[in-house]
């Protein structure tokens, strides 16, 4: 297999480096702007390239390479890798030139592409029955795709202020909850030993007890679709408050694991916090109305990037033949999760203390970048260690072959 057809069978390869070019760009628009490099205000392009670039290119390279697997059907040709990495460039071309409506239209061709080639495995050549929230990632990219277009045009039909709200929500918040609501309940059990309610034994037919956790997900889906109806129609809590208690609800009974306190490796403990992060960052929308953008960050860096990064792990060692390093304790995630907060919580601080505003944009700006580096280098540094041997550490660390020699000498 050639590199370009390996890429196509995990596009994740491409997506993932791409995704975190695009995060760069996002975040240091902010010292851009403040030093003067750049004119136009950054707001608009920013929540592009982090939720549409970041985060688009994530959920991409994930259902890429897992979608085809989980039906049992071909991986994606050249020409589809080709075409989407082509289309997801000329997004980010746009916004780099600040040409919002040029990247929503494209956005919405890039997605539409992305859907047709998940959906012609669904019908065409599949010989597995999806897990049951499959559906809702493809719902959560139609979604998009559809308001990418709706947007693009919406300096020639002028929308109403709630009909624009309900886009803007379903763009930024629903592409990314959709496919986590529908993915979590497969994925997220293994981080933390458990067997997933959404895993099924290989069958070309519905298998027995699958249509109630699909009915669940359907649910779910629909009911976060009715929160960002709720809150373009009826300004107000009411809105938040059924997103709230949808995302809680459907994780808690959904992901085992994901609320307790059960010792878990670095990766589930990030994990733990995703729940927290996302709820407490749209509650603090609800109490601070006035500074909902920067009270969201905690919602969109805590929790959605967190995961993203999370999950970026287990897919990238798990395709390197690298299983045995996530049997480790991980503890260098640890320092991951906490810089993401702290990135989170400085981004949070600059609404409530003007004075420090400015400073406090770079900051967050800055300790982003950094965690996407350090995540970078200790990934690449995880895929070349030794292979993990419970109860034995090949290392060349001399504090490690301390800790280690002192706990055969306690053993002995």
């Amino acid at each position: 297999m050639n590199r370009l057809d390996r890429i196509a069978a995990e596009p994740y390869r491409l997506f993932f480096p791409l995704g975190i070019l695009a995060s760069i760009i996002g975040v240091l628009l902010w010292p851009a702007y403040f030093a003067g490099w750049i004119t136009p205000y950054p707001l608009e392009a920013h929540a592009r390239w982090m939720v549409i670039g970041f985060g688009g290119c994530f959920i991409t390279g994930f259902l890429g390479t897992a979608g085809p697997r989980l039906l049992g059907s071909d991986p994606w040709c050249r020409f589809e890798i080709i075409l989407h990495a082509l289309v997801a460039l000329i997004v980010m071309i746009s916004l780099a030139f600040n040409k919002i409506a040029s990247a929503d239209l494209f956005t919405g061709f890039w997605l539409l592409g992305v859907l047709k080639s998940l959906l012609f495995r669904v019908f065409v050549g599949r010989k597995d029955v999806p897990p049951p929230g499959l559906p809702l990632a493809m719902l959560g990219i139609t979604g998009a795709f559809l308001a990418g277009f709706a947007l693009s045009m919406e300096s020639f039909l002028s929308y109403s202020m709630p009909v624009r709200s309900f886009w803007r929500l379903l763009y930024f918040q629903g592409f990314l909850w959709l496919p986590i609501l529908g993915v979590a309940p497969y994925l997220l059990p293994r981080f933390f030993g458990h067997r997933s309610p959404h895993a099924f034994p290989d069958s070309s037919s519905i298998p027995k007890g699958w249509v109630r956790p699909f009915i669940e997900s359907l649910v779910a889906g629909l009911l976060l679709i009715a929160s960002f109806v709720l809150e373009a129609w009826r300004p107000g809590p009411s809105g938040m408050i059924l997103r709230c208690l949808v995302v809680t609800v459907h994780l808690t009974r959904s992901v085992p694991g994901l609320v307790s306190w059960s010792k878990v490796n670095g990766l589930g403990l990030a994990l733990r916090w995703i729940l927290p992060s996302a709820i407490g960052g749209w509650l603090l929308a609800i109490w601070f109305p006035p500074l909902r953008i920067g009270m969201l960050h905690l919602m969109f860096i805590g929790s959605t990037g967190l995961l993203m990064l999370a999950v970026a792990t287990r897919v990238i060692l798990g395709h390197n033949n690298r299983h045995d390093r996530l049997a480790t304790p991980m503890k260098w995630f640890h320092w991951v999760s906490g810089m993401i907060i702290l990135t989170a919580a400085t981004r949070l601080t600059s609404d409530f203390v003007m004075n420090v505003r400015v400073t406090h944009f770079i900051y967050a700006a800055i300790l982003w970048v950094i965690v996407l580096a350090f995540w970078s280098w200790k990934l690449r540094r995880e895929l070349r260690q030794p292979v993990f041997e419970d109860g034995v550490i090949k290392t060349n660390c001399p504090r490690r072959k301390r800790q280690q020699a002192a706990k055969q000498f306690a053993r002995s």
